[in-house]
């Protein structure tokens, strides 16, 4: 009988095993070398067991990529009735309906001619009363829930489960992605993101941009008043550059009434939402550029003493006779006086 030293001695020296007397058993005796097929189909002890693993992972692997079908297999487009979808708490839209949105108007004919072809996403209400009742609450298509409400039609839903976080985050990714909120749309999206206690980096994420675009976001939301906003209607054509403009020319009481004067007039509620931009932003452009060409200064018993008149890059100060007899001489003689603290105040003030 071969021991065991002598065996493992013959896997490292294959010329010799001794054999039970101690003889030599050459390699060449049939009786000494065992079958090849045999050392295939007898694999050590660790591959056999790594082999059992290997096997047992891809196993795993395939459950659970059954396991992820099944769900999303499981969450299948449905369709609800539109009257019991309330809008997201953060509202991206300015426009309502029809009204300055020819958009909305090619949606309602779309619905009409092919029915809807992208389903909305909703979840089910927060308010557990109002969900045990069959309502829900929309992260984004609010203008297919308006459409098919207004057609009488059911709408067509996925229905997901989502915290307050994920439904701002899928409803502003869902309007960056397709392209379909206007400037001054995204800006009191971020605004309102920013009011539900969410802090800038949730609001630049949820929009698609960087520090510095969420600043001027957050700045025309702040300098246009909301409800001049809504008047005027999502304006695609106006842009970034014009709106932050608008939110300059808006900066006096003086020119918020204007614009809201501006809003009242038939000619701008007949209008469609660009043209409406254009002509508040026409006003207050017109009114700025008068001021800036003509000022007239008054004492304070209310006599006009001076005019200040701008052309090109000049100012002239004109006092017309009849004024304070002498006052002329006497401020040209306090000018090299006053002047220079006057610039002071003005880099102080511009950071110039």
């Amino acid at each position: 009988m071969v021991s065991r030293k002598e065996q493992l001695k013959a896997l490292f020296e294959p010329g010799v095993m001794q054999g039970a007397a101690g003889a030599s058993i050459s390699p060449q005796h049939p009786a000494a070398e065992p079958p090849l097929e045999a050392l295939k189909r007898t694999p050590a002890g660790a591959v056999k067991a790594m082999g059992l693993s290997l096997g047992n992972l891809t196993r795993e692997v395939d459950e659970a990529r059954r396991l992820t079908q099944t769900i999303a297999d499981s969450e299948r487009v449905v369709e609800l009735d539109a009257a019991r979808i309330e809008p997201s708490p953060v509202s991206d839209r300015l426009s309502l309906g029809a009204d300055g949105d020819g958009d909305y108007l090619a949606l309602v004919e779309s619905f009409r001619t092919n029915g809807q072809q992208v389903p909305v996403l909703v979840r089910p209400h927060p308010d557990p009363a109002k969900a045990g009742q069959g309502w829900f609450q929309s992260a984004y298509g609010h203008r297919r829930i308006r459409v098919a409400r207004q057609l009488g039609l059911p709408v067509k839903a996925i229905v997901r489960t989502l915290s307050d976080a994920e439904l701002f985050m899928a409803q502003g990714k869902e309007n960056a992605e397709r392209r379909d909120l206007s400037f001054i749309e995204r800006a009191f999206f971020a605004r309102a993101m920013l009011q539900q206690g969410f802090d800038r980096i949730a609001a630049q994420q949820a929009l698609c941009v960087d520090k510095t675009e969420m600043s001027r976001l957050v700045q025309v939301a702040e300098a246009i008043p909301e409800a001049l906003a809504r008047a005027i209607g999502p304006s695609p054509k106006a842009g970034r550059p014009r709106w932050m403009a608008m939110g300059a020319l808006l900066a006096s009481e003086a020119a918020r009434f204007k614009a809201q004067d501006e809003a009242s007039s038939a000619a701008f509620q007949a209008a469609g939402s660009d043209r409406r931009f254009a002509m508040i932003f026409d006003r207050l452009s017109r009114q700025t550029a008068l001021a800036a060409q003509y000022q007239e200064i008054v004492a304070s018993d209310g006599r006009r003493f001076a005019t200040v008149r701008r052309k090109g890059g000049s100012t002239l100060i004109d006092m017309p006779e009849g004024s304070d007899k002498g006052f002329a001489d006497y401020l040209a003689g306090q000018l090299p006086e006053i002047l220079p603290v006057l610039l002071a105040a003005f880099r102080k003030r511009t950071g110039a």
